[in-house]
């Protein structure tokens, strides 16, 4: 079996979701090509999973391709992407290079069961620094993917009493299912919104005054504009990804492209006509009442317990009851950081990332930031009208927070 358990985490549900992580961006000049490929080769002698196939019997990595040729696509500006790739049968990456008025657009395509939203972006930061350096970039660079912290960190926090499954909500969050009158076909969508720099900074601003986090903001207002398509209940039960890394002691700086992702169980009582000032703060004293007791470890600790003993199947319904499929789910990727994304003199002017395509009604926010810039995106499949709701929904959430930035505002004014 391979070494990483957590990989079984995104083998559940592939009828609903296919595990993907996806990047989009976009260079101001056109890329070489041959060094894009000699790039990629570089990155796969540090991370030789890239260039082999998942097998789901035993959890371990086949040889599927020898070469970056292999995975990269040149296509023209208007063609389609998106195609399901499969991940059983091919390497766990992919990219599709277009024209870009005058540079490039650059879309990566990688396997959610390989590694996770921080994984990736030590991913890009590799395939960046071999893309400018060549062979240097990787000189004396190992990819750490063992879990000895892990066991560790087990064995430091015990099990505790809980009552009832966190993980399985009594009410979670939904949007309607709509009607297909018109009998189209669903289709792969990536949208995404970018805030400006003023609005960024005046939502982190927001947050300082009011002593919570942008991801504790980023969670209830998207939690409310799903919740306003809900006409009863007042709670918000929301998972929300951590990356264990932060937990790492043991030299933090080391390359991880494995998956090292729990998630923790957020839940509040919020009215549908709450200010969003005050489900904010709910929310905040809620995570952080699930971080002093390291919750996330509840996600994980079962299939860690049971790997060496148990079939993957058996692996498989462990993780459904403890990281099951959500319908709405969330993902914050943090701050991508432009400084290491650097491909010799060309410029990225943008990079947008997001999770793993989903069947409407089922909806998924990823959230980054880039040069200062938070951007909001989804993967939909569904048709026109269902794509709507997912933008009605983005919207939503962007002007929530902009009254929690009015409201912030106005505390800080009574305040002093």
């Amino acid at each position: 079996m391979n070494e990483n358990p957590l990989n079984i985490l995104h083998t559940i549900g592939f009828d609903q979701l296919y595990p993907v992580i996806r990047c989009q961006l976009t260079f101001s000049d056109p890329l070489d090509q041959q060094r894009l490929v000699k790039a990629i080769n570089l990155t796969a002698q540090v991370v030789p999973e890239l260039f082999c196939r998942y097998e789901m019997s035993d959890n371990s990595w086949q040889p599927a391709v020898t070469d970056g040729q292999e995975v990269l696509n040149v296509l023209p500006a208007d063609a389609q992407l998106d195609a399901t790739p499969d991940w059983e049968k091919d390497a766990q990456v992919r990219f599709d290079l277009q024209p870009d008025g005058a540079g490039n657009r650059l879309t990566i395509t990688m396997s959610h069961i390989l590694t996770d939203g921080s994984g990736f972006k030590q991913y890009l930061y590799l395939l960046s620094n071999c893309y400018s350096q060549g062979e240097r970039a990787i000189k004396g660079v190992t990819n750490v993917v063992n879990l000895d912290w892990l066991k560790t960190l087990l064995k430091q926090h015990p099990a505790s009493a809980k009552q009832g499954n966190v993980d399985h909500p009594s009410k979670p969050l939904s949007l309607p299912q709509l009607t297909n009158a018109t009998g189209e076909k669903p289709q792969p969508n990536v949208s995404g919104w970018r805030l400006t720099s003023d609005l960024t900074r005046s939502l982190i601003n927001a947050t300082h005054t009011q002593g919570v986090t942008v991801n504790d903001v980023l969670l209830t207002t998207f939690g409310k504009a799903v919740q306003a398509f809900d006409r009863e209940g007042d709670e918000l039960a929301i998972p929300c990804p951590t990356d264990m890394r932060q937990k790492i002691e043991e030299d933090p700086a080391a390359l991880r492209i494995a998956n090292h992702t729990a998630r923790f169980n957020p839940a509040i009582q919020s009215p549908r006509d709450e200010p969003v000032s005050v489900s904010v703060q709910k929310m905040h004293v809620e995570m952080q009442r699930l971080k002093d007791s390291d919750q996330f470890l509840d996600s994980v600790r079962s299939l860690m317990a049971q790997y060496q003993t148990e079939s993957i199947k058996k692996l498989q319904e462990i993780v459904e009851a403890n990281y099951h499929v959500r319908a709405i789910a969330f993902t914050n990727f943090g701050i991508i950081d432009d400084s290491r994304l650097v491909f010799a003199e060309n410029t990225v002017t943008n990079c947008l990332m997001t999770g793993s395509f989903r069947y409407a009604p089922m909806f998924q926010v990823a959230c980054s930031t880039f040069k200062g810039q938070l951007s909001l995106g989804f993967n939909m499949i569904g048709t026109t009208e269902e794509v709507q709701v997912g933008r009605v929904v983005i919207h939503d959430m962007i002007s929530r927070m902009k009254e929690f930035m009015a409201q912030a505002e106005v505390g800080a004014t009574v305040i002093a």
